[in-house]
């Protein structure tokens, strides 16, 4: 080496790059104006010989070895905007020419920086991670990352022999971001980031913003573009805006991809199984579907996610689940998906200490553990990490105009002492066991979502019971549109399990939601959680045979779409025989088709307007009835359950004279029932039952519930039911005249009997007593004279006696 080219060297930081220290690898590889000349240096360690070719000159400088570990430099002359190639020849005689990836000034901005640290960068995964470019007149990929506690990054992959040597990341700013762009990176190459400790632990993880990823457990991300189709859903997402969260209906069929994959030889690709679930969803009248996560997650753990930005490869390509999407919306069915902001697994290839330490979880085990299942809980104090999870919502709804996203339980998050023990958690700086920032975070995502994207809906499960969970944030909720009525789903499933002989001393848990089912918008839910097989779940939960099951099953299906509340039912294709999965078929089309029809039974959801209780006091016959109604009086509908196991004749209170006509009943035989109805218009008669002026006769066959459409009558018909009210008013005030008077005729002669029979009494008794006194008068006077004869007897007999003693002396 020249002892010019020697002077030039910093050896202190080539050793950086050799033994891959540094953090700033482009302080000193690539091209730097030293005087008149530029000082190129480059590191290839497995490099026979490495040239520059210079395209400004057309001229080829050979570089010459600064250090055996493959270090090499040269000077070339200056020029203006310098542009250049290194030559390399491979030991096996192979020859490379690629563009130095240090030529390139970074593309993030001091701006992006700051949003990013102020958790305020929506978009950041247009920053983060890995994007095919092309930068001046080159080809390849700009990778960035966010590592803040990490010495050094490097990015391997198909492009450089997952070599971690050559291709080390510049950090960019304080927060921590490496960046670099690497020519030649093209899609579909695999990559990864080896992060170095300041330690000098070296180990591999995936790209966290990655959108596509291989391997097992996804430990291999991809480098795509951004993926897009001909989207045809314009009309849909226009109307979709029009949704309103408290009148508008929402019945919901969640599904598990994997749940289709028997009916197409296990292939569980959307593109496959797209035509399968319409059917599916359309045939039971469903107007939503609810897919369990669909991003990369660990095998048969849906809800352990391990990319978040990447669909599962299972799944197919991301144009495969953007014309799943297109598709639906077509259709008329919305798509929400499951997704968790509220945990992630401890893995090595995922996010748990991504750099080295703890970065995306709580440093703290007190609140970044999770105490039963040991995941992790995302810091939410760290606004890169509120910024990641935020992004990533409005990733998937503006990328894959999803219409909606349901969260994991957030309860967990809100509150610092969620399954923990005294001394296991930590207060929080005003000594509560709020999670502060937990909640900052979820008003902040809540916000975005509906700021930037109207109409799509965020459905959350609370099982604590925070207050205002979907209250908006200005008044001092969460901003959720609805959450899951977990105490209605345990009550009534509590309820139902019972047989029917025991359920009247149940009764409570039956009608006790209605106490609080419009302190929220809530859903009634079915989940995946309740039910591991969907209906077949459902089905063997329920007491009896295998009718009775079948018949409970119809009645728990029924009940739910008739109470308050948004729908939602976890369903599973061939869950049971094809005879019960036909019945249960037709009547979810019917029922959902009532619901979505009826206003009665979703306009007022979220008032008690629209519901009031006929008789919910009948728990000895195990028997309600309620009525639902709508801002239209003539959309009133009646709902009456008989809970018990034996048929019925009921008469139920009406709210209102009129011919009320049975929509529904869940015995029906298309359903698998008896086929015991009520036909025909029935007249509501005037006899008061259950509080009401009016009533109906009805006959329920055993665990039934119908439903009944009120039709008023017309004007003309009122009047002449006035008329003939009236006539049978004055016909009823009549008849109650004349037996009153009667009665009161009845009385009177009663007490006049009542008089003389006492006279008689009285006079009888009166000779009685006197009989009686004479009878005893009579007995005393004789045993009186008795006893004076008696000693007049023994008088004389003494004296007689006497005399003749005398006479003998």
């Amino acid at each position: 080496m020249n002892g010019k080219l020697y002077k030039m060297m910093n050896w202190p930081e080539i050793e950086e790059i050799i033994y891959s220290d540094g953090d700033n690898p482009h302080r000193i590889l690539g091209a730097h104006k030293v005087g008149s000349s530029y000082l190129v240096q480059a590191f290839f360690p497995d490099a026979l010989s490495v040239s520059v070719y210079v395209d400004n000159q057309k001229k080829t400088y050979e570089m010459e070895l600064a250090d055996e570990a493959g270090f090499y430099a040269v000077t070339v002359p200056y020029v203006e905007k310098l542009k250049y190639k290194f030559i390399i020849k491979g030991v096996d005689g192979s020859e490379t020419t690629i563009v130095d990836p240090y030529s390139f000034e970074p593309l993030l901005e001091r701006e992006d920086f700051i949003k990013f640290g102020s958790g305020i960068h929506y978009h950041i995964y247009e920053k983060l991670g890995a994007h095919p470019m092309r930068r001046g007149g080159v080809n390849g990929t700009q990778f960035a990352v966010w590592a803040p506690s990490a010495a050094r990054v490097s990015v391997i992959g198909d492009f450089n022999n997952w070599d971690g040597r050559l291709c080390q990341m510049r950090r960019l700013d304080p927060i921590g971001i490496f960046e670099i762009f690497i020519p030649g990176a093209k899609e579909n190459d695999g990559y990864q980031f080896e992060i170095k400790t300041r330690s000098g632990l070296v180990f591999k993880r995936p790209d966290p913003y990655a959108t596509e990823s291989k391997g097992e457990n996804g430990i291999i991300s991809v480098i795509n573009k951004p993926r897009s189709i001909a989207w045809t859903d314009q009309k849909w997402m226009v109307q979709r805006r029009k949704f309103d969260k408290d009148i508008s209906p929402l019945s919901i069929c969640e599904i598990s991809i994997e749940a289709f994959a028997d009916r197409h030889n296990g292939k569980t690709g959307f593109k496959e199984i797209t035509a399968d679930i319409l059917e599916y969803v359309k045939n039971h009248g469903f107007d939503t579907v609810e897919l369990m996560p669909v991003m990369k997650h660990v095998p048969e753990h849906f809800y352990h996610i391990l990319n978040f930005y990447a669909l599962d490869e299972s799944n197919g390509t991301a144009e495969d689940f953007m014309n799943f999407v297109n598709t639906m919306h077509n259709e008329g069915i919305r798509v929400i998906l499951d997704w968790v902001p509220t945990f992630f697994p401890r893995a090595s290839f995922g996010l748990s200490d991504f750099d080295g330490k703890t970065l995306y979880e709580y440093e703290d085990p007190r609140v970044g553990i999770r105490p039963k299942s040991g995941d992790l809980i995302f810091d939410y104090g760290r606004k890169e990490v509120t910024n990641f999870l935020i992004s990533n919502a409005l990733f998937w709804i503006e990328n894959y105009h999803v219409d909606g996203l349901r969260t994991s339980d957030i309860s967990r998050i809100l509150y610092l002492d969620y399954d923990r023990k005294p001394g296991e958690w930590m207060p929080n700086i005003y000594g509560g066991n709020e999670n502060l920032e937990a909640l900052e975070f979820l008003k902040q995502l809540t916000e975005n979502v509906h700021k930037k994207n109207p109409g799509v809906l965020l459905i959350t499960k609370e099982t604590a019971c925070w207050p205002q969970v979907t209250d908006s944030v200005d008044n001092g909720g969460l901003g959720f549109d609805y959450k899951w009525n977990n105490g209605w789903t345990r009550d009534f499933l509590s309820y139902m399990r019972n047989d029917p002989l025991f359920r009247s001393g149940h009764h409570d848990e039956l009608t006790f939601s209605m106490i609080y089912c419009y302190t929220e918008r809530f859903v009634l839910a079915f989940t995946h959680e309740e039910l591991e097989k969907g209906l077949e779940g459902l089905y063997y939960m329920m007491p009896g045979d295998s009718y009775q099951k079948l018949a409970n099953l119809r009645l728990a299906l029924s009940y739910m779409m008739v109470h308050p509340g948004r729908k939602h039912i976890y369903m599973e294709p061939d869950a049971l025989t094809i005879d019960q999965a036909v019945y249960i078929e037709n009547m979810l089309s019917k029922l959902n088709e009532i619901y979505k029809d009826k206003a009665a039974l979703h306009e007022a959801d979220g008032s008690n307007d629209g519901f009031e209780w006929i008789n919910n006091m009948a728990a000895d016959e195990c028997m309600i009835s309620f009525a639902r109604k709508s801002s239209d009086e003539k959309e009133m509908l009646i709902a009456v359950a008989n809970m018990a196991g034996i048929e019925r004749e009921i008469e139920v209170g009406v709210p209102a004279d009129g011919r009320y006509t049975e929509v529904f009943n869940s015995d029906d035989v298309s359903y698998g029932g008896s086929g015991l109805l009520n036909e025909g218009k029935l007249s509501a008669v005037r006899k008061e039952v259950d509080g009401r002026n009016y009533s109906l006769k009805l006959k329920l066959a055993a665990v039934t519930l119908a439903i009944f459409s009120y039709v008023p009558y017309s004007e003309q018909e009122k009047k002449i039911r006035a008329i003939k009210e009236e006539e049978e008013i004055k016909k009823e005030q009549e008849r109650k005249e004349k037996i009153e008077a009667l009665k009161e005729k009845q009385n009177e002669e009663e007490r006049k009997l009542l008089n003389e029979l006492k006279l008689k009494y009285e006079k009888e008794l009166a000779e009685q007593e006197r009989a009686i006194e004479e009878k005893y008068e009579k007995i005393e006077e004789e045993r009186i004279c008795d006893i004076v004869s008696k000693e007049a007897i023994k008088s004389i007999s003494g004296k007689s006696t006497g005399k003749r003693k005398t006479k003998k002396k």
